[in-house]
C-alpha cells in the first residue's frame, strides 16, 4: 500500500474557506486525507492520474473534484502528463459552515445533496468545468472577504445543478453516511451490507419494503442513481478493494468471499469499475 498522511489545512478557526493557487510542472504532493471539504481544480494536466479512495482515473485537460469525506484518501500524480505549466486551485472549506439551521432551508437543498454525494468524491464533466472556470479563478483572486463568501456559495450552487457529476469511490470502500436518506433505502442498504457475501435477488430486496420488483427498481434508482443490482455489485467491489489493500488473501478467495460466483465475473466487473484487474489494483496501490 502507498503511504498516506493526514494533512493539516491552512484553515483558521474563524475562516469559512481558504484558497490556494499554484503553477507547477510536477505533481509531488503525496496521498493524504484531511478534515474539512475540498474543491480541487486542475488545468493543463492531461495524462495525469487522480486517485480518490478506490477510484483511479487518468484526467483530461480540465479536472474538478469535490471531496467532503474526512477520511477519503486522495492524490493527483504525474502519470503520462508532460512537464508544463500545470495550473491548480484548491479550495478548503470548513465543514461546520454547511451544518445547522441555515443549510436545512429549502434554498440550500441541492448544495446539501451534493455535499453528501461528495463524501465519495464527486468529479464534474469537462463541459461543466468550462462554465465555472472563471468563477473559480475569480474566487482565487478575490480580496473582499464577504464578496468571496457569496462567490463561493454561488459556485457551489452552480455545481449542485450539474446532473452528470460522477461519484468516484465505491460505497463500501468509503463507508460514507447519508444523513437525510429515505428510511426504506437505508433498510435495503443495511440488508445488502449484511448479506453481500450471498446471492441477493431483486425479489428479496423488494419484499423488504413491500414493493413489487418493478416499482422497487424504479424507486431505488430514483433515490440512489443506481439500479439495485448495480448497487449490490458496487458494494461488493468496494469490500473487495479494501481486502485487496489490507490483506494478503488470494484474489480468488476475495472474489468468492464478496459474493461473486466465478473469478471471471469478479475480474470482469472489477476491470469495468476500476480500469484494471484486482491483481493490478493490488500492485498499483
Amino acid at each position: 500500500m502507498r503511504e498516506t498522511f493526514t494533512e493539516i489545512t491552512r484553515l483558521e478557526p474563524l475562516d469559512i474557506f481558504y484558497v490556494g493557487e499554484r503553477h507547477k510542472t510536477f505533481f509531488e504532493y503525496p496521498a493524504h486525507s484531511h478534515d474539512g471539504y475540498e474543491l480541487n481544480f486542475v488545468e493543463n494536466a492531461a495524462g495525469a492520474t487522480r486517485t480518490i479512495g478506490d477510484s483511479h482515473e487518468t484526467i483530461g485537460n480540465l479536472d474538478l473534484v469535490l471531496i467532503t469525506g474526512s477520511k477519503l484518501v486522495h492524490v493527483w500524480e504525474q502519470g503520462t502528463c508532460p512537464e508544463q505549466d500545470i495550473y491548480e486551485i484548491t479550495i478548503h472549506m470548513a465543514p461546520d459552515v454547511f451544518r445547522g439551521a441555515l443549510m436545512d432551508k429549502r434554498a440550500f437543498a441541492s448544495i446539501r445533496r451534493m455535499l453528501e454525494r461528495a463524501q465519495r468524491g464527486l468529479a464534474f464533466p469537462e463541459a461543466a468545468i468550462q462554465i465555472v472556470r472563471e468563477d473559480i479563478i475569480n474566487l482565487a483572486h478575490s480580496t473582499d472577504n464577504f464578496a468571496s463568501v457569496i462567490r463561493l456559495f454561488n459556485l457551489l450552487n452552480r455545481l449542485s445543478q450539474v446532473e452528470n457529476a460522477k461519484e468516484l469511490s465505491s460505497t463500501a470502500f468509503t463507508d460514507a453516511e447519508e444523513t437525510n436518506e429515505d428510511e426504506r433505502v437505508r433498510q435495503v442498504k443495511d440488508y445488502i451490507a449484511s448479506n453481500y457475501m450471498h446471492d441477493i435477488c431483486l425479489r428479496e430486496m423488494a419484499d423488504l419494503i413491500c414493493m413489487s420488483e418493478d416499482s422497487f427498481s424504479r424507486f431505488f434508482k430514483n433515490k440512489t442513481g443506481r439500479t439495485p443490482n448495480r448497487y449490490v455489485n458496487d458494494y461488493r467491489l468496494g469490500i473487495a478493494a479494501r481486502l485487496l489493500l489490507n490483506t494478503q488473501l488470494p484474489v480468488s478467495e476475495i472474489g468468492y468471499s464478496c459474493g461473486f460466483n466465478t473469478l471471471s465475473h469478479f475480474n470482469r466487473l472489477f476491470r469495468e469499475s476500476k480500469g484494471c484487474t484486482p491483481s493490478e489494483f493490488r500492485e498499483r496501490f
